[in-house]
């Protein structure tokens, strides 16, 4: 197994738990069906995160968060700054995971 380092783990845990709380914020502002789906998928993430370490597995993570966020979760959903960041934490998640799983 190749397992990722326990830091770099963390560091994606907290990028997940930050897109958590944004939601849960746009969600007090906004009452719109794809907040609640949203949450729904990055809590279904987090889990996932939080109980995997091997690389491979991570690795498909990225990819199901990849392939939501530019099909799918790219959709803006407000005009607020909450939605930008929203946006941002999926983009930095991505990346972070990219670069930490090779």
């Amino acid at each position: 197994m190749n397992k990722i380092d326990d830091e770099k783990h963390n560091e994606l845990i907290v990028i997940l738990s930050e897109l958590i709380e944004t939601i849960e914020l746009m969600k007090k502002e906004e009452k719109d069906y794809l907040l609640i789906q949203n949450e729904n998928e990055a809590r279904d993430w987090m889990d996932f995160l939080k109980n995997h370490t091997d690389k491979d597995e991570l690795k498909s993570l990225e990819n199901e968060i990849s392939d939501r966020f530019f099909f799918k979760f790219d959709v803006q959903i407000g005009t607020s700054e909450l939605d930008n960041k929203r946006a941002e934490l999926m983009k930095k998640y991505i990346f972070k995971s990219n670069e930490y799983l090779k």
